[in-house]
């Protein structure tokens, strides 16, 4: 294990290198970015490197950097957290609620990180010794779910930690978290990962799955394998081809064609792609999975516009649908620009609407009667979604 095998965040490297040789490492970093994108992979070499009994430190990569450290690998503290078995390696998560010791917090949803969690799991262990005498690391998954009572019970530790101990909170929603615990950290950016390097690992990862659909999901998610990854795992591909047809008959509308009746089919695709949110979240609610579903949905649909605006724009920007030409040629002959940002718009709209818990279908109606009027030259309606 090497922290060069996260690739792709060099400036990341360098601020945890730069620490580590200055031998003055904060106590406690809030690792920030998508997910998907090796946080957590740099969370685990770090600790490996805190908790190694002889750290190697080499030669720099440039002139102007520090020292390069790393892990030895070789020693027992390297092999057990590469084993996962490291007993001053503490990795929080909200699954942690099932191995609560008191059965009424076992009870709980662990849809958050709760403050008992934080206490029995992070808090109690804190306040022992290294079991190896060298260093504690705890490893916050997905911080953004620590509730308000949760963070505001680390702020001591946050703030006046124990000798050698570190903490490590990964987040890819750091607005979500209380600005109190955010400023104890240390900030870490970490960016979406290329288009191109994605398309890669998922060559390697699905090797079975076709290349169009590698190729969408590589320039629909946002820089995060991850969530190319859970992409391809939803199907959403054939699902956005059918809506591609789809906007061709909003476009080219047949002898009475209302757009309003495209609602129901979209809720029903929306739907089908909430069981396989719910399948990965068995404690989420089903209202909240079909909001994830049909917020989805709506981005995908989104990425055809985007595609037809780069083109109308001549930005030099490879097509997210590179399948489906034939749907952004035509978006781009339909649509002036400006058309293309209105209707970008609505979709927006329609999207917070759903993150406010909008009646989805009564939102999807609006959204297609808004599309097709702009895609016909009439002005949107004014509708408070």
């Amino acid at each position: 294990m090497s922290i060069r095998e996260v690739q792709h965040q060099a400036r990341a490297i360098r601020i945890i290198q730069r620490a580590l040789a200055s031998t003055r490492m904060p106590h406690a970093y809030l690792f920030t970015g998508p997910e998907g994108v090796g946080r957590e992979m740099m969370a685990m070499r770090l600790a490996q490197i805190l908790l190694c009994k002889s750290p190697v430190v080499g030669q720099a990569p440039a002139e102007d950097e520090p020292p390069y450290t790393e892990a030895c690998n070789a020693c027992d503290d390297c092999r057990m957290v590469q084993a996962g078995t490291h007993p001053d390696l503490f990795v929080i998560h909200r699954l942690l609620v099932r191995e609560h010791p008191d059965p009424t917090i076992r009870r709980q949803k662990a849809l958050a990180i709760s403050a008992e969690v934080v206490r029995h799991f992070l808090i109690e262990p804190v306040g022992r010794r290294p079991s190896r005498g060298r260093a504690k690391v705890f490893i916050i998954r997905e911080a953004e779910r620590l509730t308000d009572t949760a963070q505001n019970s680390l702020l001591k530790t946050l703030e006046e930690p124990p000798p050698s101990t570190f903490l490590i909170l990964i987040t890819s929603a750091q607005d979500r978290m209380l600005p109190t615990t955010r400023s104890r950290c240390q900030r870490v950016s970490f960016q979406p990962l290329p288009a191109q390097f994605v398309t890669e690992q998922l060559a390697a990862l699905r090797p079975d799955t076709p290349d169009a659909e590698r190729l969408f999901a590589a320039r629909h998610c946002g820089g995060s394998l991850g969530a190319a990854l859970r992409l391809i795992e939803d199907g959403l591909f054939a699902t956005k081809r059918t809506w591609g047809d789809r906007l061709v008959e909003l476009l080219r509308p047949a002898r009475g064609f209302a757009p309003h009746l495209l609602a129901q089919p979209f809720i029903t695709d929306a739907k089908e792609i909430s069981k396989q949110v719910a399948e990965r979240e068995p404690d989420i609610s089903e209202s909240d999975a079909i909001r994830m579903g049909v917020q989805t949905l709506l981005a995908a649909l989104a990425s055809f516009y985007q595609d037809a605006q780069r083109r109308v724009s001549g930005a030099d920007v490879p097509p997210t649908n590179a399948d489906q030409l034939g749907v952004i040629d035509l978006l781009a002959q339909t649509h002036s620009s400006r058309q293309l940002v209105a209707a970008l718009h609505q979709l927006a709209q329609a999207d917070a609407a759903i993150g406010r818990n909008a009646a989805a279908e009564l939102t999807a109606e609006t959204l297609f009667i808004q599309l097709a009027n702009i895609s016909q030259g009439r002005p949107a309606l004014r509708v408070a979604l």
